[in-house]
């Protein structure tokens, strides 16, 4: 804690922290609380070695990201970051009063020990369940890189006074998995009202826009999204599709947009876009699509990009997950049953045709936001954080 009472928080977070939503809006929520907080984070080429990000402050560890299909090449980005981050802590980590961990990595809990050790509260978010991820990635259920993955899951969890997750289907496999109930908390990821939230919707544009912003790998789906384009284009010529984020896929997305079917239609956000500029480089458009995978680990996910384009105003074409069936009410989101192109450009044909239509389901979805809100989720946070935070107040007040 500084002088004059200020919070200190120190969050370790294996990605670009501008551009990452979740802890980007717990950050700031911190903030709007009245607390100091610095982020141990990936950074980009040419940033300066810590800069202000609207008043937090992010310090980058330039150890790489990840790259590539193998479990070495997890192992080597995520435990190189790690043990920067532990040094970072070694050397600079005394005041902090509470430490949030962002997984994955799961084991990044143990760079947090030493903070744990001289009183600061602790809390691992698990943004991905790792096994779920890695048996998507590495293999069925018996491989032993999946059975590995589950031990560090509960051994990381055990490191940290409390766990918190992005959702119901989350907290289910936790708590099935022998992670105590009351050590788990659900803060969903949901649009920051500020930043997403229009309450007249702007106008659909005169020609047809497809979009998608996220993370650029298969199972979110956005190779899916340019298919079903390729599909529409003969009956809708002016449509076009934007697309805005990075991740393994995109030389593949480039290469596919550049294919003389989508030649001149598809345009890809050249580097990371910041949250705060997510509708501004979206600009109006027509239809969303989400078309995330149905099986596995996607089977799990609650996409955030969902409720921003419904927080927009902007309809939505996306696939049924179990995470998504959970917080919908019948009838309220129109859902497809796979990823395939073939069932996204039905859907989305069906919205470019009758947009009286496509006006309705937004309505129809935003109902949603009457039962859930980021206010209410970071109100949460921060009342969690505080909890927390007042560990290293009693560890202070006993050593006096």
């Amino acid at each position: 804690m500084r002088a004059g009472g200020t919070r200190e928080a120190l969050y370790l977070l294996y990605s670009h922290y501008a551009s990452d939503p979740r802890p980007r809006r717990q950050a700031e929520a911190l903030r709007d609380a009245g607390w100091h907080v610095t982020v141990l984070s990936l950074g980009n080429e040419g940033e300066p070695p810590a800069f202000d990000v609207d008043g937090v402050r992010a310090v980058v560890l330039r150890t790489g990201r990840y790259r590539g299909g193998a479990v070495s090449q997890y192992l080597r980005a995520y435990g190189g970051f790690s043990c920067a981050a532990l040094a970072r802590v070694l050397r600079n980590g005394q005041h902090y009063d509470f430490v949030h961990v962002h997984a994955p990595p799961d084991f990044l809990a143990f760079s947090s020990l030493p903070l744990r050790w001289r009183g600061a509260g602790t809390l691992l978010d698990v943004h991905d369940p790792t096994p779920e991820l890695f048996t998507e990635r590495f293999g069925g259920r018996g491989s032993p890189v999946v059975a590995v993955s589950r031990l560090i899951e509960r051994v990381s969890a055990g490191l940290v006074h409390h766990v918190l997750v992005v959702n119901e289907q989350v907290r289910r496999r936790l708590l099935a998995r022998g992670i105590p109930a009351e050590k788990i908390s659900v803060i969903m990821n949901l649009p920051d009202e500020r930043i997403f939230w229009r309450e007249e919707p702007a106008p659909l544009p005169e020609t047809p826009v497809l979009a998608y912003h996220g993370t650029l790998v298969p199972r979110y789906g956005p190779q899916v999204l340019l298919e079903a384009a390729a599909l529409l284009l003969p009956e809708f010529p002016d449509l076009t599709v934007r697309i805005v984020g990075d991740g393994d896929l995109k030389p593949a997305l480039l290469e596919r947009a550049a294919k003389p079917d989508l030649a001149g239609r598809v345009w890809i956000s050249p580097e990371r876009v910041p949250v705060h500029r997510i509708p501004e480089v979206l600009g109006r458009v027509s239809v969303g699509v989400v078309a995330n995978g149905t099986e596995g680990f996607s089977r799990l996910v609650f996409p955030t990009k969902l409720m921003e384009y419904l927080a927009l105003g902007i309809p939505v074409v996306a696939t049924r997950t179990d995470a998504i069936a959970d917080y919908f009410k019948k009838d309220e989101l129109a859902l497809v049953e796979r990823p395939e192109p073939t069932l996204i450009a039905d859907a989305v044909r069906g919205l470019l045709r009758d947009p009286a239509r496509a006006t309705e389901s937004v309505r129809a979805a935003r109902r949603f936001f009457t039962r859930h809100s980021w206010k209410l989720e970071s109100a949460a946070y921060v009342a969690l954080a505080e909890g927390l935070a007042r560990r290293r107040d009693r560890a202070r007040d006993a050593s006096s």
